[in-house]
């Protein structure tokens, strides 16, 4: 792995993610060379380009006083240049355990559409009506609401890092794209039976396990024996290398079962995770098709039509029946992996199911007609 290099006390060094190098490297500015004692980072393009800026910087040291000579902070910057910045910051959130790589991954595609319409303009240019100009023009393209409203979401982020940077610039408020509320097909535990009845046998504990736990399914797959207590009965969600949680309200404990727990006793441990794959140094990865074709062999029915259920809505099915149970939402965001008080719960996970519409009918006593 390249080195990184010193240029009097500035360093420059290559990023590195899911331990690969990218091609960009970093300029770091220790904290005892800023006026405001905070260590600064830039991320640029190539080494060449990061190694001209820290020749620059070295020149820049104030003779008397060591520190950087300062400048006048612009009162304007670029829209390419501030999802830099941002995304910069929220590299080194990643690489001190606050953000998940996954995430920021996510975050810099959806800039991506937003640094390409914007291109060459100032941030404190966007104003309401060519954020809504840029909604419209999304729209046009063919591309969902729910996506648009993503991005500008990831860029509000990015004007309250400028804000907060000091440059000049008034966040928007722009109204969201309506999106269609589509209701999530929860299926009642008796056709979650029957699906796993119709899985290959290396699926079945994995499934069961989904549904019984109400666990993400990246959080399954990269369970690892080491976070199993087989006799406390429970299991372990937290950071390992290579793998962290969707949040920090995500590692938490489960309690197992004694049915759950004594089928996971019975799993051959031949690799480090509990659910691994055909090659046991990896966990099981792309199973939908033989998740299909058993969700059509439990030939699941709505209104007289069969439907299909998808892994995702085990998770939800799980809050359902938790909440149907009388499981108060403290405990469930506790096994959920939610924050305290989210409306997260209530509002996306737990639905209202068929069999409970169907037991809160009213009946009132009138004669029946002869």
């Amino acid at each position: 792995m390249t080195q990184s290099k010193s240029v009097g006390p500035v360093k420059i060094r290559p990023q590195v993610k899911n331990g690969a190098e990218t091609g960009k490297w970093f300029v770091d500015v220790p904290s005892s060379l800023t006026s405001n004692g905070k260590r600064k980072r830039k991320l640029l393009d190539s080494r060449t380009e990061a190694l001209s800026i820290a020749r620059e910087l070295r020149a820049q040291l104030d003779p008397v006083t060591g520190l950087l000579r300062v400048r006048h902070k612009a009162s304007s910057i670029k829209v390419s240049d501030a999802i830099d910045g941002w995304l910069s910051d929220q590299q080194l959130r990643v690489e001190t355990l606050k953000k998940r790589p996954g995430t920021l991954r996510v975050n810099e595609y959806r800039l991506r559409s937003v640094r390409r319409y914007f291109e060459g303009n100032d941030l404190a240019t966007l104003s309401e009506r060519r954020l809504v100009e840029y909604q419209a023009f999304r729209l046009k393209n063919g591309i969902k609401p729910v996506t648009i409203n993503s991005e500008l979401i990831t860029l509000n982020m990015v004007f309250d890092w400028a804000i907060k940077a000091g440059f000049k610039v008034t966040k928007p408020t722009v109204e969201r794209v309506p999106v269609k509320p589509t209701a999530t097909l929860i299926p009642t535990p008796e056709e979650v039976v029957r699906i796993i009845q119709a899985l290959p046998d290396f699926l079945k504990p994995l499934i069961r396990f989904l549904a019984e736990t109400g666990c993400r399914k990246g959080e399954a797959l990269n369970l690892t024996w080491d976070n199993v207590d087989e006799v406390g009965g429970y299991v372990e969600i937290s950071s390992r290398e290579g793998w962290t949680p969707k949040t920090q309200q995500s590692e938490r404990r489960i309690p197992l079962n004694p049915s759950l727990l004594a089928e996971i006793r019975c799993l051959p441990k031949v690799s480090e995770y509990v659910f691994p794959g055909f090659k046991p140094d990896r966990p099981i990865t792309n199973f939908k098709k033989r998740w299909v074709a058993a969700v059509k062999k439990a030939k699941i029915v709505r209104n007289g039509k069969t439907v299909h259920v998808t892994v995702q809505s085990l998770r939800k099915a799980h809050a359902t029946w938790q909440a149907e149970r009388g499981v108060t939402e403290s405990v469930l965001q506790d096994l959920l992996g939610h924050a305290k008080g989210s409306a997260v719960t209530k509002r996306y996970y737990v639905q209202v199911s068929e069999e409970a519409k169907r037991n809160a009918v009213l009946s009132l006593p009138l004669e029946q007609c002869s």
